[in-house]
This record gives C-alpha cells, sequence and structure tokens, in this order.
C-alpha cells in the first residue's frame, strides 16, 4: 500500500486514461489516433501541473480533486451526448442549475457504463481503507520534507512541456475546422473548451455604433443581392389579424398522416393539412444549444440562433429587433405564454429582449401535475384563450405566442390521457410513449381551436402551428426499427429533423406547400400573410417567404456539424470542410455525388449564419421601456 500511496497521482492519471478510451469508445465513437493523443495531452497536463507545484500530501489531494473533475466532466458529457447528440461547451455546462427542470429526461439518459467513470475512485477507497499503515504516513511525510525542493519537480515540468506544446499543435492545426463534431472528437472535451473560448473572446469586442451602422448596412446589402424579386403571392391575404402562433414540443412531421394499428395519430392536423390550411411538410429544425428557446427566438426574429452559447443566454440586456417590436408599430400587443418558470433558459431576460408586452408562466397557470412540467397544455390553452377573449373585448390587435411542453421528452404522460391501442411491440418504449403524447396534444389543438371559432377568434386570426425540434432519440430508436414498426421510410437525419408547418388563415384556401424550408423562414411567411413587411425597420430577416420562393437553402448547427445545409433537393453534411462531407437525397434517402453547385451553398450557407451571428451579438443595450 505504500506504493500506491506513494504513487496515486500517476494511479489517477492512468485509469484517466482508460477512461478517456471509454469516453471516446462509447460517447465520441472515434478512435484516431489524434484525437486520443490530443486528449491524453490535455489530461495528462492537468494531473502534472500539481507535481510542478506542490509535493507530498498537497499533490496528492490536488491531484485527485482534478481526477475527480475530471470525471464529472466526462460523466456529465456523456449524458449530454446521449440527450443531445453534441460535445456541451463550458457555456452549456454553466446551466447544470436548470438539470431539475429536466429531471426525467437525464434520469432516461444515463446508462449503465458511465459509472464506470467513478469505479476507480471506489476501489482506490476501498483499497486504502482496508490496509491503513499509520507509520507509513509518518515516513512519507518524513521522507518527502527532506528532499530538495526542484529535483522531484524535474519530470512532472518536462512532461507538462510536451503535453502543453502537444495542446497548442492540436488547436493551431485544427483551425481550420468548421465543423464543431469534427473538431471535438479531433481535440477531445478539453482542448474542445480551448478552441471555443479563443472563438468567443474574437467575437466578443464590441464594436462602436459607427461600426454597428456600417455592418447592418452591408448585411442588409448582402441579403438583398441574394433575394429573389417579391412576387407578393398571398400579400397582405389576412391583414388586420390577430396572430397566434402555436409551438408544439418535439413535434416532428412524420406523425401527420400516420397510422398505428388502424388508429389515426394526429386525426386534427391530418385534417388541417388537407383542408383548412397552409400546410408545410418539408421544415427542417434550425436549433442550437438553446433547444426551445431557439426555436422561440427564430420565429419572433429571423435569425439563426448564436454557434456560441444558448441565444438566450446572449439576450441578457439587450434588445432585439423582432416581431413583437414591428408588430407594435402596428398597433398589436405580444404576449406570451409558458407553463414553466420563466427563468428556465434565461426566458425572464429573453421575453423582454424580444420586446413582448408581457409573459405568462408557472404562476400563472393551475398545476394538474401532468407531468414535470407541471400544468398540461389543456391548462395552456384555458389561460391563453382568456387573455385573448379580454384582448378581444378591448378591440385590441394581438399576437399570442404559446409554448406547449406535453410532449416533451421522456414523453411519459398520465395514464388516463393514454388513449392509443398501441401494439406490444410499441409498449413501454420511448416511440410508444411519443405516439401517445403527441395523439394527446393533437386533442388539445383541436379543442383550441375549436374554442377559437366558437368566440368568433379564429376567423379574425391568423394560427400559426409549428413544431421546435424532433422528439425521437437516436439511441432508442434505430431507423430501421422505427421503420419496421411504423411501416414508413425513417431516416436517421433527414426523418428526425424533419418538422411540420401549418398556417391557418382567414379567406385562405388549404394548400399543401411543397417548398423545402427552415425555422428562419417561418416569420416571413407569416409577415407576407399579414401585409406587413420588415422593409424599413431595425429588423433584418434571414429566412425566406416560403410562399413566394421556388428555390431554397438553410443552414443547419449543433445538431448537424456547421456549414450541414438542406437545399430543394438534398442534406449536405461536412466532414473538416466540404471536400470530405457528404450529400443525402431528401426525397430517396441514398447517397448523392458532391458537385461545383453543392461547394457553393456550402460557402453561402457558412457565410450567411457567420453574417447572422454578428447581426445578432450587436444588438443593443435595452434601456428602460
Amino acid at each position: 500500500m505504500k506504493a500506491l500511496r506513494a504513487h496515486l497521482g500517476l494511479v489517477w492519471t492512468v485509469t484517466l486514461m482508460l477512461k478517456l478510451l471509454l469516453f471516446r469508445h462509447m460517447v465520441l465513437n472515434d478512435y484516431s489516433w489524434y484525437g486520443i493523443v490530443s486528449d491524453a495531452a490535455a489530461v495528462g497536463l492537468i494531473m502534472v501541473i500539481p507535481a510542478c507545484i506542490w509535493t507530498g500530501a498537497w499533490r496528492k489531494v490536488t491531484q485527485t480533486i482534478a481526477a475527480v473533475a475530471i470525471s464529472i466532466l466526462w460523466f456529465a458529457v456523456a449524458i449530454y451526448y446521449s440527450y443531445y447528440g453534441n460535445v456541451p461547451t463550458y457555456y452549456t455546462l454553466s446551466n447544470l442549475n436548470q438539470v431539475g427542470q429536466i429531471r426525467e429526461s437525464i434520469a432516461s439518459s444515463i446508462e449503465p457504463y458511465m459509472l464506470l467513470f467513478f469505479i476507480d475512485f471506489v476501489i482506490v477507497a476501498i483499497v486504502l481503507l482496508i490496509w491503513r499503515d499509520k507509520q507509513e504516513k509518518r515516513s512519507i511525510q518524513w521522507t518527502i520534507s527532506s528532499r530538495s525542493i526542484w529535483r522531484p519537480r524535474i519530470y512532472p515540468m518536462l512532461t507538462a512541456v510536451i503535453c502543453l506544446l502537444v495542446v497548442i499543435c492540436s488547436l493551431y492545426s485544427s483551425r481550420h475546422i468548421e465543423n464543431s463534431h469534427a473538431l471535438a472528437k479531433r481535440l477531445g472535451v478539453i482542448t474542445y473548451q480551448l478552441a471555443f473560448n479563443q472563438t468567443n473572446a474574437m467575437k466578443a469586442v464590441q464594436p462602436s455604433e459607427e461600426e454597428i451602422s456600417e455592418l447592418r448596412k452591408q448585411v442588409q446589402a448582402w441579403l438583398d443581392s441574394q433575394s429573389e424579386p417579391d412576387q407578393l403571392l398571398y400579400n397582405g391575404a389576412a391583414a388586420g389579424s390577430n396572430l397566434i402562433a402555436i409551438q408544439v414540443e418535439a413535434m416532428q412531421n412524420f406523425v401527420i398522416g400516420l397510422e398505428v394499428n388502424g388508429q389515426t395519430i394526429t386525426p386534427y392536423l391530418n385534417q388541417l393539412a388537407a383542408e383548412q390550411s397552409l400546410y408545410f411538410p418539408h421544415i427542417y429544425q434550425q436549433i442550437a444549444e438553446g433547444n426551445t428557446s431557439d426555436a422561440e427566438f427564430m420565429m419572433n426574429t429571423g435569425a439563426y440562433p448564436s454557434a456560441l452559447q444558448s441565444t438566450s443566454k446572449q439576450l441578457t440586456g439587450k434588445k432585439a429587433y423582432s416581431l413583437p417590436r414591428l408588430l407594435a408599430q402596428h398597433g398589436y400587443e405580444s404576449y406570451t405564454f409558458h407553463v414553466n418558470d420563466v427563468t428556465f433558459w434565461n426566458r425572464n431576460e429573453m421575453y423582454p429582449a424580444l420586446g413582448f408586452t408581457d409573459y405568462f408562466d408557472k404562476p400563472s397557470f393551475k398545476n394538474d401535475e401532468f407531468n414535470s412540467w407541471g400544468a398540461s397544455d389543456e391548462q395552456l390553452f384555458k389561460v391563453a384563450l382568456q387573455n385573448m377573449l379580454e384582448l378581444e373585448q378591448r378591440d385590441q390587435p394581438f399576437y399570442a405566442h404559446l409554448v406547449t411542453v406535453s410532449s416533451h421528452h421522456p414523453f411519459k404522460i398520465p395514464e388516463q390521457y393514454q388513449m392509443l391501442n398501441l401494439p406490444t411491440e410499441l409498449e413501454d418504449t420511448q416511440l410508444g410513449h411519443y405516439l401517445q403524447a403527441i395523439h394527446y396534444v393533437d386533442r388539445q389543438l383541436e379543442q383550441f381551436m375549436k374554442q377559437l371559432d366558437e368566440h368568433g377568434l379564429l376567423e379574425k386570426s391568423v394560427v400559426a402551428i409549428y413544431g421546435d425540434h424532433f422528439g425521437l432519440q437516436p439511441k432508442d430508436n434505430p431507423p430501421e426499427w422505427v421503420s419496421e414498426q411504423l411501416g414508413i421510410p425513417y431516416h436517421e437525419t433527414i426523418t428526425r429533423m424533419n418538422i411540420p408547418f401549418f398556417i391557418h388563415a382567414p379567406n385562405v384556401a388549404g394548400e399543401v406547400v411543397e417548398q423545402v424550408g427552415g425555422q428562419v423562414d417561418m416569420l416571413p411567411t407569416v409577415l407576407n400573410l399579414l401585409g406587413i413587411t420588415e422593409k424599413g425597420s431595425e429588423l433584418i430577416i434571414f429566412g425566406s417567404d416560403l410562399l413566394n420562393v421556388t428555390t431554397n437553402i438553410v443552414g443547419a448547427r449543433y445538431y448537424l456539424p456547421t456549414g450541414s445545409f438542406f437545399n430543394d433537393e438534398v442534406l449536405f453534411i461536412p466532414g473538416e470542410g466540404f471536400k470530405d462531407g457528404k450529400a443525402v437525397s431528401l426525397a430517396t434517402f441514398e447517397p448523392v455525388a458532391l458537385t461545383d453547385a453543392l461547394e457553393k451553398e456550402y460557402n453561402y450557407i457558412i457565410e450567411l449564419m457567420s453574417i447572422s451571428d454578428q447581426y445578432t451579438t450587436l444588438y443593443p443595450i435595452r434601456a428602460a421601456e
């Protein structure tokens, strides 16, 4: 046991290297020597620094703390990656105080192998407790105190220099990689944080007002040069109407028209799609780290969410150019409804930044304990309707944004609301729970729309309904299995990121609009129907009016590598760049050869998202309103 005590730091370093291999195998699925060496150098540097500063007990204590911290980091990243499919940054991990809000989702993401990140601490603790030796402790202390100051530090210092050089070389040689997924695999979790910090620092400098004004002109000129001429189809078709936007949690498009075991999953939305609305079946999610809050941001700004941190956090103290502010110029009041606490995802800052007149959060709703979020969608629609009727009585035009949560992961709803008789194969599966939850939401949407109609609001309102992001987790729902169970083609990326978008508007006949689009396209499409233009305002929209374009390209990041995009025909996903990327047909799910045209679109979307990032970071400080 004397050797174990004397070389505890070395023991932790060896076990960390083993856990590093476990992490790269189970989480990143990457075995490249470059990545392993870069990862190992970062771990080695952290573990050797205490040996360069201290000897004896202090060195052991600090190295043990470092080993525990690294293990906790890998454990947290493994859970996050399992749930979101991406390596989080330290900005993301700083939001761990919100874990309690999604505890059911987190608990369902923990896998047995993740406990191995802590098994070495348990084993070493047991061994040391069983074979304690007080005389050994006194001998070690005396021996250490009698050594020279520098001799025990020479080898650690040399090791630290070598590890530092490897880390620096890894960062330098990877500076060309736009793909955050590839960058995280190449650098490892720890060094990836350094690369992110460097990028963030470069973009954190606040420019002067003159620079802001000039950049706005450049952005607008650039967008104007890329846009197609306005064709003005449907322009002002619903002018003067209220606007009601309903953001449905985790709703994917494949459920529209789906039947399972002879039962229709979304009978009401099917009816909307077939007869009563403009239905856009080829819309793809574009959210980033902020997830649901990012979807809210895009609906209200038409800009891409931040690549650096959750956009809701970036909006702290800022004034965003937005839909509520644009509508206020036309006499509207704007309200948002969410049954969760407004501090979740920093919405207490985001909603004022977006210019909402007011918001309704957790205290505004009766908690019927539907799930871990509290109030059900039934309660959400009930409170929203009451407030809309009050606005109607005042002859006040309004914009209401409703954010549902009853279909949130892990999708388990109370048994009394589970109306589907699913086949045995789907019982107690995530897919089965998901179908039950979406079926419940469909019924609540139908009831809400009927109530709007009964009170005369439906004929006075544009109602937009859309999914915020995917629901089914890839690790729990292999595409082949989903296809087999549902009898539909299901692609692990294309189908998963495909979300529905409906617009019910007065005097507008139902139609299926086949144009490919994204979440940044929803705002300009709705504005066109209302007959309101952002031109001449401070708002710059990075999407297209889907009723007035014949071709489109929309970028994606975070859940896909930066530089990924959907165009009218393919999904393109880069590797470290364009040349090692891949394209897949949206229609057949088959690989498509890379072309010069695709490379131009790749460069276009990289530039577009970069400009959007610059634009959103230039939002001014919010004065008291």
